[in-house]
């Protein structure tokens, strides 16, 4: 059974590094992305470049916070399946001190969240920039973070339970 744990603990770390390695090559691709940004100085006529730049910034911001989520979760992954008597190698902020998956699924949620909420203005800001009419279905999304926001809220509220 011991060795069972060893091979299981060793499969789940080589998923951390490699949800890592997913995270560094999305960091690569924000940086890209920011640059990018930064080109429209020189092609975009005066009109547009504020909002290309903009547009840009935010896909930036967007990316680095999907690179965020990647860390946290394979941090948290990591720290979890750690030996509990030994000590991590570095000091961590406390709310990444997991000590179970529901703390790590509700840290995941707020950073997943705060993606969605500015995925979402990338995409109403270039929809503005284009002229793009904003209609019913443009809806769907806020309030699907509407919903996942509530429930977040809601399993907050449960972990505390009723008498706090």
């Amino acid at each position: 059974m011991k060795k069972i744990f060893s091979i299981l603990k060793v499969v789940i770390t080589g998923i951390a590094l490699l949800v890592l390695l997913a995270g560094i090559a999305l960091t690569v691709l924000g940086a890209f992305e920011m640059v990018l940004a930064f080109s429209h100085l020189q092609t975009a006529d005066a009109h547009h470049m504020p909002a290309l730049i903009g547009t840009g910034l935010l896909k930036a911001v967007d990316l680095f916070l999907m690179v965020i989520v990647f860390f946290v979760f394979s941090l948290g992954i990591l720290v979890l399946f750690n030996n509990p008597e030994a000590p991590l190698p570095v000091k961590l902020p406390e709310w990444l001190r997991v000590k179970n998956f529901v703390q790590l699924k509700v840290v995941l949620w707020e950073a997943i969240l705060t993606t969605l909420v500015v995925s979402y203005l990338v995409d109403l800001a270039e929809k503005k920039m284009y002229g793009i009419q904003i209609n019913l279905q443009s809806l769907i999304v806020p309030g699907a973070i509407f919903l996942i926001a509530l429930s977040l809220h809601l399993l907050k509220g449960k972990e505390k339970g009723p008498d706090h």
